[in-house]
């Protein structure tokens, strides 16, 4: 049972969500003028770092970065 269960895991390729579903988060949040939740960097966020060096740590932070990006034209 196990095994089939690992297998079917690694069938998937890992995605923490949909970039669709970032995109259109982001434009209904800027078509709304909404600040930024997020207005801090995340403790482990290093200068240089895009969003995609974030992507792995999860969906949410990698939506907050997009979307502070899109909002402020820079990184943290």
């Amino acid at each position: 049972m196990q095994r089939r269960l690992n297998a079917e895991v690694m069938e998937r390729p890992f995605s923490v969500e949909a970039e669709e579903k970032i995109d259109a988060y982001i434009k209904n949040a800027m078509a709304k003028d909404l600040k930024p939740e997020v207005r801090k960097a995340p403790d482990f966020w290093r200068p240089g770092y895009t969003c995609r060096d974030i992507y792995h740590h999860g969906w949410n932070y990698y939506r907050n970065c997009r979307y502070y990006r899109s909002y402020y034209g820079r990184y943290w």
